[in-house]
């Protein structure tokens, strides 16, 4: 059965890093999703915790440059509302079996209050501007696109693109997701904010309360640039589309239509989902 559309294939030469990261990872899922225009059966709880704390994050600097400073409780309530209108729609799935679905709403509270208490309370940047859609041509072929978490100025007035990470695990600036994604972001920003010779590129990791920040001067824009520039156009001169089975099959919303996949019982709660919904 071939899921349902969503909006529109998205155009071949406008690559965001979530795209350009759905290639490396199986060039399948990035068929359906992205060539193809399918609709994905589900969303992970990873991903539902991850949107519901970002939208909390831009609430409390928007309300900060209103003139208001909202207090842990309004944060709180906040997530809550988050959270339960991006459950309506009946396709968020607990990948885990063995999971709880509170104890991710209480990992998402967790990590509001730290960041509230040790980050938002003692930040003195100014918000240049939150969730802005960045855009930068890279070659005929290629546009670059994606959405800045926040970019601000420091005290000292150093320009700064932060992007907020929800995951378990804090991250290596030298693999292929965060050696690339918030440099291209720190990269857009130059072309667009500044004169500046150097914006600050971060990540802030909610579960472990710690930001990991690298320069990105224009020389370094201009590596990052090539490096993603060459790996689209190996997209866009793919001819075949292999699927990759592993354990990221469990995360992957075609699972149920795929004969690769691969995805033991303990970890079948989408594919459960998904099935579902195609049943009904």
């Amino acid at each position: 059965m071939t899921p349902p559309r969503g909006p529109a294939p998205t155009p071949r030469n406008l690559f965001s890093f979530s795209r350009l990261k759905a290639f490396d990872q199986c060039p399948l899922r990035y068929r359906f999703r992205y060539l193809k225009g399918l609709k994905e059966a589900f969303r992970s709880i990873e991903s539902h915790v991850g949107n519901a704390v970002h939208d909390v994050l831009e609430w409390l600097y928007e309300e900060r440059a209103g003139g208001s400073e909202p207090a842990l409780d309004r944060a709180l309530d906040r997530l809550a509302e988050a959270w339960d209108a991006r459950w309506e729609d009946g396709r968020v799935a607990v990948i885990r079996v063995a999971d709880d679905a509170g104890a991710y709403l209480r990992h998402g509270r967790e990590m509001v209050a730290s960041f509230h208490e040790r980050v938002f309370s003692n930040d003195r940047s100014v918000t240049v501007a939150l969730e802005e859609r960045l855009s930068v041509r890279l070659s005929e072929r290629v546009v670059f696109t994606g959405f800045a978490d926040r970019i601000g100025r420091t005290e000292q007035g150093t320009l700064f693109v932060v992007d907020y990470k929800t995951s378990a695990r804090e991250g290596n600036g030298d693999d292929f997701s965060e050696g690339l994604q918030a440099p291209l972001y720190a990269a857009a920003v130059l072309e667009r904010h500044g004169e500046e010779p150097v914006c600050l590129a971060g990540y802030h990791y909610l579960r472990h309360g710690s930001t990991s920040w690298r320069r990105v001067d224009r020389d370094e824009a201009g590596r990052v640039q090539a490096r993603f520039l060459a790996k689209a156009e190996r997209a866009l001169d793919a001819t075949e589309f292999p699927a990759r089975p592993g354990i990221l099959c469990a995360w992957c919303g075609f699972n149920h239509i795929c004969e690769r996949a691969r995805v033991p019982d303990e970890l079948s709660g989408g594919l459960r989902l998904a099935r579902e919904r195609e049943g009904s």
